[in-house]
């Protein structure tokens, strides 16, 4: 499975000579890296491909920049639910400022990585812990399906009464952007599969 692992963080070096990123890269040899030291600009890339699996490793405080770690995270998080982001910091999580904490731990697929403690491998891990994790979303699983079954992106999954009509690959969009048709088309999934197995299992007693 190929995936992203993108890093924001000013004190690392553009391109991947910085000894974290390259410790990672040879933990984890199935991600594509990408590393940014202007919040600006990995934002920009994080919401250009969104589409992607994709877990971002975003500094908490930037310096000389307009933009901080919360204010990239929001943005994000104004595009999208789904992604998984691991804020970083040098310092202990008790000297972050309150709101900043609140602010974090109030947003959904958040982690929290203490950047003089946690080790390479405890990065790896925690990588290791979302990847696990990938494999009960439904977008996830979509993406696969279509990966695996090309010929299937182009069938049509969803048609709305007098409205639009969704390909699988279109709707992989809509469900990774967090659109109300893509949030709606998943609840529809999940109950249409509950019916299923309540009706298998009621069929089997």
């Amino acid at each position: 499975m190929s995936y992203k692992i993108v890093f924001i963080d000013d004190n690392m070096r553009e391109g991947l000579d910085t000894p974290f990123v390259r410790s990672i890269g040879k933990l984890q040899k199935d991600a594509e890296l990408s590393v940014f030291t202007d919040p600006s600009n990995g934002l920009e890339y994080v919401l250009g491909n969104l589409n992607s699996q994709m877990i971002v490793f975003l500094d908490c405080k930037f310096d000389g920049y307009g933009l901080q770690g919360i204010n990239v995270l929001k943005q994000i998080r104004a595009k999208t639910s789904l992604l998984y982001v691991v804020m970083m910091s040098a310092n202990a999580i008790n000297q972050i400022p309150g709101l900043d904490i609140i602010e974090m731990i109030n947003e959904d697929y958040i982690w929290f990585f203490d950047r003089n403690n946690g080790t390479f491998s405890d990065a790896s891990d925690l990588i290791n812990r979302i990847k696990c994790l990938w494999r009960t979303r439904f977008d996830c699983i979509l993406e696969e399906w279509i990966i695996r079954h090309p010929e299937d992106a182009d069938k049509y999954a969803y048609r709305e009464v007098g409205g639009n009509s969704y390909t699988w690959s279109e709707m992989l969009e809509e469900l990774r952007h967090q659109t109300e048709t893509g949030k709606m088309f998943e609840g529809m999934v999940n109950e249409y599969y509950i019916y299923q197995l309540l009706k298998t299992e009621m069929s089997n007693g």
